[in-house]
């Protein structure tokens, strides 16, 4: 442990342990809680983060993005699995050098507007078309009663098979 340059002793030398408790008074008493942040200090630079949680955040987000039209993959991409892969995936990145300025690197606020804005963008289209297909009026419906209307989904909507044809005049069961 080096010497302490502010204590001036000219006794015996103190053992590490009364040396380490002069340092935390010394601190203590040093912290003014009424003194005012020094306006020439730099500005605390926010860190990154870690290239693991960094990965496994973008896993997790994408499965939550594609678990809507894939539920199967909410069950497989898990907090706990999405860590794991994150940490295995980071530790290869590390070793071959790979991704070191994060995952987008310098590109790293535009690819997250477009991860977040994209999907946000595609449901409003699919939204639209079918407020759009909804106000048409449905030709040949009233005409023939029992014929079957292929009904058109918006594009971005999601619906199981068989979802999008109507039987005009058939019972409700």
């Amino acid at each position: 442990m080096p010497p302490d340059t502010d204590v001036k002793d000219e006794g015996p030398a103190l053992p590490d342990e009364a040396v380490a408790e002069l340092r935390v008074l010394q601190a203590a008493a040093d912290d003014d809680p009424n003194e005012l942040p020094d306006p020439n200090a730099p500005a605390p630079v926010a860190l990154p983060p870690p290239l693991d949680v960094e990965l496994s955040g973008m896993l997790l987000m994408l499965s939550k993005v594609l678990s809507p039209a894939f539920p199967s993959i909410a069950t497989i991409y898990t907090e706990e699995s999405c860590r794991m892969v994150g940490e295995a995936v980071a530790g290869v990145c590390e070793k071959y050098g790979w991704l070191q300025g994060g995952v987008g690197g310098e590109y790293g606020p535009e690819l997250m507007c477009l991860v977040v804005v994209g999907p946000i963008a595609f449901a409003t289209y699919g939204a639209v078309q079918g407020d759009i297909a909804a106000r048409r009026p449905q030709k040949g419906a009233q005409d023939d009663p029992g014929k079957q209307v292929k009904v058109q989904a918006p594009p971005g909507t999601l619906r199981p098979p068989g979802a999008d044809t109507v039987t005009v005049g058939a019972p409700i069961v």
